[in-house]
């Protein structure tokens, strides 16, 4: 009787799940990989399981009942309503953070509070209750200042305002509009940090980790990175001035934190996102996640190459080998997003040219925002899907990235012409 092939579920549905499905599947053990509810591009590459109940517990039983080897969760929002501890009470092995742990992403203070207890340099911040207290506050602070919402918000919690109009909109939306619910039951402002952002992403088991390639993301909707934020419109890695110096220190902001992490009795088993800004004082966290970046998964997962699998199960067992070599290439990510994207995305446009794209050498397409048509794939969503080119500098990577989107149609779509133009 043969061995029995190893059977692993990725949960989420978007371009990230993608490339987590997509990368899980070049072991070279060949498991059976399956994405719930993923969407119908992931299919090419994964099983897909759009029935997925709604429910945290309804979930985790739906999940323990197709019998997995691992699971691993994509977003924060299964996350932060506790799905890993779902499972874990289910005897499945996961890959994911606590409920506990996953706050040092649901909630802005208290990661704060675990900055400050572990000596990691961040920006200052004041809790504020209204616009006066906001406006008193930026007063005695000047600009550039930061208002942030302190749950989660789907990339949208975050105003960076730089002059009195900025001030004026940001205090509209958060004391007004109320546009981010529950999310903003608790608001604090940040003084500005000024440099450029790098994303610093690691797997661990709770106590070893293995960092990824240092990457950075996109998040303006337009070129020159104007416009309002957006969940990310394209990532790059290697970046050219990340030094060796650099990345100690970010690895020490990774030990920091899940030093704290465990001392609060909340020990993390995940990817840990430092969102870290080199300021002329040296790195500063912006912001920790507690999971994979997207697109930054798109760009970095592929360099663990067909050892990913085995990583994901020894941080699941608590037994992660840290010697591990990331593949060098470069690797630039465009993200295609629906017209309206991000204020009042429009859904239903059919996507063409797909095929045509995949046939470029050295390029990699992971879809997110689709749903299928009359056997046809259409925008669902507000970032549809993400194409990677790859090669031996940036320059190579990025062209390939842009000459396959070339080949993509999609009405009225955007995408950003500048992604990983200009070095650092």
């Amino acid at each position: 009787m043969g061995k029995r092939t190893r059977r692993i579920m990725v949960i989420g549905s978007g371009g990230r799940e993608h490339a987590l499905a997509a990368g899980i599947a070049q072991s070279p053990e060949k498991p059976e990989v399956i994405v719930a509810p993923g969407n119908p591009g992931i299919a090419r590459d994964a099983g897909v399981l759009p029935e997925m109940p709604s429910s945290t517990s309804d979930a985790a039983d739906w999940i323990a009942s197709h019998t997995p080897d691992l699971v691993v969760i994509g977003p924060e929002k299964p996350l932060a309503e506790g799905m890993a501890d779902r499972l874990a009470e289910r005897g499945i092995a996961v890959v994911g953070p606590s409920y506990e742990a996953a706050r040092i992403e649901g909630s802005k203070l208290f990661a704060k509070e675990r900055m400050l207890e572990a000596g990691i340099s961040t920006a200052d911040f004041r809790i504020v209750r209204d616009a006066r207290e906001t406006r008193e506050t930026v007063k005695e602070w000047g600009y550039p200042v930061v208002l942030k919402a302190d749950g989660l918000a789907q990339g949208k919690g975050v105003s960076v305002i730089l002059d009195d109009r900025d001030l004026e909109d940001a205090l509209d939306r958060f004391f007004v509009r109320k546009e981010l619910k529950e999310a903003q039951e608790m608001i604090f402002l940040e003084k500005g940090l000024t440099g450029p952002e790098v994303s610093f992403i690691a797997l661990t088991d709770g106590t070893r980790f293995v960092p990824f390639p240092a990457a950075r993301d996109y998040k303006r909707i337009h070129d020159g990175d104007k416009g309002p934020n957006t969940g990310g419109m394209g990532a790059q890695t290697p970046l050219g001035d990340w030094k060796e110096k650099d990345q100690e220190a970010a690895r020490q902001i990774i030990d920091r934190c899940l030093w704290s992490l465990r001392r609060h009795g909340a020990p993390f088993v995940g990817f840990l996102y430092a969102g870290i800004m080199r300021t002329p004082e040296g790195l500063k966290v912006l912001e920790f996640n507690a999971r994979f970046g997207d697109p930054e998964a798109q760009v970095l997962i592929p360099a663990a190459g067909p050892a990913f699998l085995e990583l994901l199960f020894s941080a699941a067992n608590g037994s992660l080998e840290t010697a591990v070599a990331m593949e060098d290439l470069a690797r630039v990510a465009v993200v295609l997003a629906s017209e309206g994207y991000p204020e009042k995305p429009v859904y239903g446009a059919v996507l063409e040219g797909l095929e045509k794209a995949r046939q470029e050498d050295h390029v990699r397409i992971y879809t997110a925002g689709v749903a299928e048509r009359n056997g046809q794939l259409v925008s669902s969503g507000g970032r549809v899907l993400s194409v990677v080119g790859e090669g031996v500098d940036t320059r190579e990577a990025r062209d390939r990235a842009y000459r396959a989107m070339s080949h993509i149609r999609l009405d009225h779509a955007r995408f950003r012409k500048d992604i990983a133009e200009k070095p650092l």
